[in-house]
């Protein structure tokens, strides 16, 4: 453990249930979630047991003039 890290810090844990490439579901169980409390975390700044559903590549999609193919090096 470095020393910026909190002494709280721990990897959040959580199963991949479906990627598709663009869209992923993940479940973070009750088990992780109370290892999370005992080991110190905040309350809010850990996610609580259930299924969550992300889309890859949002950022992208809200600003394009950021994508690298259409970008010329020097």
């Amino acid at each position: 453990m470095s020393d910026k890290e909190p002494p709280t810090y721990r990897p959040f844990a959580f199963t991949v249930l479906e990627d598709d490439g663009v869209n992923v579901t993940i479940e973070v169980s009750e088990e992780n979630y109370q290892a999370d409390l005992a080991a110190g975390i905040d309350e809010e700044a850990t996610m609580k047991p259930g299924r969550y559903k992300f889309t890859r590549g949002g950022f992208l999609k809200r600003h394009p003039e950021l994508k690298l193919d259409e970008k010329k090096r020097a």
